[in-house]
């Protein structure tokens, strides 16, 4: 093989071509990750007005209700003895 047969292309090669490829790539990845933050996303992510919440935030329990997490059972069922 000779150097003659590595010759280049008779055009050169523009940058707007070779990177057209990952601009459409990047375009495609934008629009499916998009589209699924739309679908998939939060209830009220497509929701223009604060008058469109949903009713899971309007009636969310206030913190005085809830029971903490160093509040003793009543039963003490979930307190199994440990055996080793």
């Amino acid at each position: 093989m000779t150097a003659a047969d590595f010759h280049l292309p008779a055009r050169p090669l523009s940058l707007l071509e070779f990177v057209r490829p990952f601009l459409l790539l990047a375009v495609l990845a934008f629009l499916a990750g998009f589209g699924g933050y739309l679908i998939l996303g939060p209830p009220n992510v497509m929701g223009l007005t604060p008058a469109t919440q949903t009713t899971a935030a309007v009636t969310a329990p206030t913190p005085a209700s809830e029971i903490t997490a160093s509040a003793p059972a009543a039963t003490g069922d979930w307190n199994a003895p440990k055996q080793i």
